[in-house]
Order: C-alpha cells, then structure tokens, then sequence
C-alpha cells in the first residue's frame, strides 16, 4: 500500500486573518486599535461620565465623613476617601483631556497659546 502526498497548497484562512490584523495594527501608530470596539473618544467621553459622578457621589457624602470617622476609624475613613477622589478626578481628567485634545485637532488650533 502506497501512500500517496497530500496537497498541502490550500489557503490557511487563519493565517490570513492573522495577517490582516496585523496590518492593520502596524497601518497608524496612534493608538487606535481599528478592530477594538469603543473608539479613543467614546471611551473618553465614557471614563468623564463616570469620574464626574463618582465626583459627584464624593461630594454628596462628604458631610457623613465625620461619623464614619468615628465609627471605622479615621485614618480607615479620610484613606479611603483620598483613594476615591484621586481615582475619580484621575478617571475625569483622562477623558477631558482625551476630548479637549479631539475638539482642538477637529478645529485646527494648537494646544498652546501662552
């Protein structure tokens, strides 16, 4: 019985998938992955909503920081506050940043007019 070579000549169709995605990876070097699904501005316009209520949320109980204080311990208490604002002004300031810098290039002007 004689075993005969397969054709081995047909296309791989993962490799060409992997091949288009890394294409298209290397095609802008701006950070932008073309195949992810939220777009740079939306995941800014996203991470500002969510810092400005977390802000928000913040400010509304920071009168209630004095009793908490005394109940789980004040250094617990102001620590966890500080973690809060620091993770929710961060979350708010990428996202205005991220949006200011796509209204100024859409425009035309440049970042700085000192």
């Amino acid at each position: 019985m004689a075993v005969r070579s397969a054709d081995h000549s047909r296309p791989d169709p993962i490799a060409d998938q992997r091949a288009a995605v890394g294409r298209a990876r290397n095609a802008g070097d701006d950070g932008w992955d073309p195949n992810s699904e939220l777009s740079e501005t939306s995941k800014a316009v996203i991470a500002s909503v969510f810092g400005l209520g977390l802000l928000i949320a913040a400010f509304a109980v920071i009168g209630r920081l004095g009793g908490w204080a005394e109940d789980y311990g004040t250094i617990l208490v102001y620590l966890a506050f500080f973690l809060w604002m620091s993770i929710a002004g961060r979350l708010f300031c990428w996202g205005a940043d991220k949006l200011i810098a796509t209204v100024r290039e859409k425009s035309g002007t440049s970042g700085d007019r000192r």
